[in-house]
């Protein structure tokens, strides 16, 4: 938002310490892009733009309050890489790390709002998220860039295919080189200084002595400082040398041309890479501003153009909260002019101040700290001539630079405009200085401006008594304790209470009195009824504060004993939970003694008579009336599991182990320890009796036509959940011994639902990684893998995306 510097001065900007919010906002940003935005913020020219701030701040508040913050880490201000690359300038490594890094910022940032709930009707999403759905990711681009670029200065050997040839064949020649020094070290031992290869000016060379010079026919490229060793290039050598040099000054022609090349890319995505940068810009911006009122406290406030201003316990952001005062504060309703009297230090300046900054702030866009319902007008210009010794720069201003400040503002004066103005005509001859006062006041009123001026003058009360549209308002000053109480009464006059206070601190009364004497009878009526006033004013707010402190101890009273309600029911339900509990427990141990009662009549008695057949139906009546009487449910609502007799188990027939949670069918029945084999699906599990309960009719029908699913136990997923890692660390470790713990490691993390992990097998020799990555593409499990980047471990770490689902 931008605002015409001739209608919003930077000194009323400065002087309502405007700035120092800014300064506030810009601390909360994220990035250096976000953090312009905030510092370039101004009031908006425009009710409806002040509006558009206002639901751009709300949407990013609800994101941060419901969903947390937005993904930011790893956003530098490319656009200069950008504008380089657009002119035709070759980028180095570390400048294409920086659009690398933005582009997987820019990933993390759609992947942040894909996963963040919303409803199938796209046109109900929030500004935030539309805004950044607009983000274009380049996964080619960025792939490119992590295959190609290693590191601030290098490259990968598989950036091109040339180079990769290239470098192959330097290695060899270095091989070469190194093995033909090795012979000259075994064979002329004795004539060098130390055992060791060297360089010098890019050449392989052997230390040589010097009185031992003629030992080794070659090239001498440098000497020792004492001269007693001279770097020898063999003549051995010289060719292959000459040959690592001619590859070296080719492998740095391929680099500069895939610099180039990523560099074209680059210009050729110049447009996307910008919009993306300013949307980034944009979101931090917007989270910044919802950021600052998460941490001011603050809510979004009414808007209007009509001039009203309604602040409920509003708060002045730049005063510690253990210090603050709540206001309550009114103007453009009833009245357009507001004269505040009361005495020095009792808050006058800082209501002015409250009142002109958390205008400012609502018309930039920025939640205001005060209660809901606050209601703030946007105007078109805010002029203020405010110099105490309370302000922040501590600059005391003279009559004379009060006075220009004050003719400049008549000369703009008119509707739209707010104007607020400290000690008015204060400085100079108190009569002559309330005259003035009260026709500046006038004037001001007459041209439509709203208007609050603090003063100490008396007849600055009776102007705002007689006139209409004018009203007066003081700060509170509590006389038994000598203090303000910084709250502001409006409709109330503010008193002197010069008397009060001079007897409180022991003046002698006759000199009060004979003070007394020299003020006219109606001076002292006037005082006195507006004592009276402010009186009854105190008393009906402490009244009124007390309605509402029962108000709310009802209302905390009310909830309190709603929630004992809640716990007693659920206290009920438990126990009558447990009781059900209790009585399907004991019904399970009846029917386990009548079932084995029934068992040992049945192997005792060979042949059947019907004496056996009424002791059995005898039991069995006795069971059913058993049931019929407890009408037993188990807590979950479903059929009460029994335990199984080992004589009624059948081969082929499905069940379920407890324990294991898994169910299947029968395959070997109960051995001489009580052991039964369940089958399910491809494999095989041994399990006690006491384990196995029976499968509902439904599962158990579903069964015969397809193996029983396999379940984790609680216990069992939540020992995997303790043990998954979202790291593995494989340095040291052998290509065979890795791959092993890979796959355990991908089987822990999707049973955690843990994705993205890290796997850190180290640079070295290249063996580890080129294993991992050759297991994580054809593992299923995996969605996707990549090289670190920035701050990740670089090439010595591989970050792989899991399909949670799989």
């Amino acid at each position: 938002m931008t605002t015409d510097s001739r209608i919003m001065t930077e000194k009323s900007l400065k002087k309502l310490e405007y700035d120092v919010i800014i300064e506030l906002l810009a601390q909360q940003a994220r990035t250096s892009i976000g953090r312009m935005l905030c510092r370039d913020l101004l009031p908006a020219v425009s009710l409806s733009l002040s509006l558009e701030g206002q639901e751009e701040t709300n949407d990013a508040f609800e994101r941060l309050v419901k969903w947390g913050d937005l993904p930011f880490g790893g956003i530098d201000d490319i656009r200069p890489i950008i504008r380089q690359a657009s002119a035709g300038a070759t980028l180095n490594c570390g400048e294409l790390l920086k659009i690398a890094s933005f582009l997987r910022a820019v990933d993390r940032m759609l992947d942040a709002v894909d996963d963040h709930p919303h409803d199938e009707d796209k046109a109900d999403e929030s500004a935030i998220l539309q805004k950044a759905r607009m983000l274009e990711s380049l996964p080619v681009f960025l792939r490119r860039l992590e295959m190609s670029v290693a590191g601030e200065d290098e490259l990968f050997d598989h950036a091109s295919e040339e180079l990769y040839r290239i470098r192959r064949r330097l290695r060899d020649a270095q091989d070469a080189v190194k093995k033909e020094l090795d012979k000259v070290l075994l064979k002329h031992a004795g004539a060098l200084q130390e055992n060791l290869i060297t360089m010098r000016s890019g050449r392989y060379v052997v230390p040589v002595r010097s009185d031992r010079r003629t030992a080794v026919r070659g090239l001498v490229h440098d000497t020792s400082a004492s001269g007693n060793t001279l770097f020898i290039e063999p003549m051995a050598v010289v060719e292959l040398n000459n040959k690592i040099r001619e590859l070296e000054a080719a492998e740095q022609h391929e680099i500069l041309s895939i610099l180039k090349e990523l560099s074209a890319i680059v210009a050729t995505k110049a447009d996307v890479l910008i919009t993306n940068t300013t949307i980034l810009a944009e979101l931090d911006f917007a989270m910044s501003k919802a950021r600052l009122a998460l941490a001011m406290d603050a809510i979004m406030p009414l808007m209007n153009d009509s001039g009203v201003i309604v602040l409920r316990k509003a708060r002045h952001p730049l005063i510690p909260s253990d210090r603050v005062v709540p206001i309550d504060f009114e103007l453009g309703k009833t009245f357009k002019t507001l004269v505040i009297t009361g005495p020095n230090t009792g808050g006058k300046t800082v209501t002015l101040k409250t009142c002109g900054l958390l205008t400012l702030m609502a018309m930039a866009g920025l939640f205001i700290p005060a209660q809901s319902s606050s209601e703030i007008s946007w105007f078109k210009s805010i002029e203020v001539d405010i110099g105490d010794e309370q302000s922040i720069e501590q600059n005391l201003s003279t009559f004379s630079s009060h006075m220009r400040e004050v003719i400049r503002i008549t000369e703009i004066a008119g509707e739209g405009v707010l104007v607020l103005l400290d000690e008015l005509g204060a400085g100079t001859d108190p009569s002559e200085g309330a005259a003035l006062a009260i026709a500046i006041l006038d004037h001001l009123r007459l041209s439509g401006c709203h208007t609050v001026a603090t003063t100490h003058y008396r007849e600055l009360k009776g102007y705002a008594l007689n006139e209409t549209g004018v009203e007066n308002a003081c700060c509170e000053f509590d006389t038994e304790t000598l203090q303000p109480t910084f709250k502001l009464l409006i409709g109330v006059p503010g008193v002197s209470n010069a008397f009060a206070i001079s007897s409180r601190l022991g003046l002698d009364g006759a000199i009060i009195d004979r003070a007394r004497a020299f003020i006219s009878d109606e001076g002292t009526r006037f005082e006195n009824l507006v004592s009276a006033i402010e009186q009854s004013h105190r008393e009906a707010r402490a009244m009124e504060e007390e309605i509402g402190r029962l108000h709310e101890e009802t209302v905390r009273v009310k909830e309190t004993l709603e929630k004992e309600r809640d716990v007693l029911a659920d206290e009920r339900e438990r126990l009558l939970s447990k009781a059900r509990e209790e009585a399907a427990s004991l019904l399970d141990e009846t029917r386990a003694e009548i079932d084995l009662l029934l068992e040992e009549m049945r192997r005792k008695t060979l042949s059947a008579s019907s004496g056996d057949h009424r002791v059995t139906s005898e039991a069995r009546g006795r069971l059913a009336a058993i049931e019929k009487k407890y009408k037993v449910r188990s807590s979950g609502g479903t059929d009460v599991d029994f335990p199984i007799n080992p004589v009624s188990l059948r081969l082929g027939e499905v069940y379920e182990a407890r324990s294991l949670g898994v169910s299947g069918v029968l395959r070997e029945l109960p051995d001489s320890k009580d052991q039964v084999v369940l089958e399910s699906g491809s494999f095989k599990v041994t399990v006690p009796v006491s384990e196995l309960r029976y499968v509902r009719k439904e599962v158990e029908r579903k069964g015969r036509n397809q193996p029983p699913k396999i379940v984790p136990s609680s216990k069992l997923r939540s020992d995997i959940v303790m043990r998954a890692k979202t790291e593995l660390l494989l340095l040291g470790k052998r290509v065979d011994e890795a791959v092993g713990e890979i796959d355990q490691f991908l089987d822990d993390a999707l049973l955690a639902g843990l994705s993205p992990v890290r796997i850190v097998h180290g640079k070295g020799t290249g063996a580890l990684r080129k294993a991992t990555h050759d297991y994580l593409m054809r593992d299923r499990r995996v969605k996707s893998f990549r090289a670190g980047g920035d701050g990740e471990g670089g090439d010595g770490v591989t970050v792989a995306e899991l399909y949670l689902d799989h």
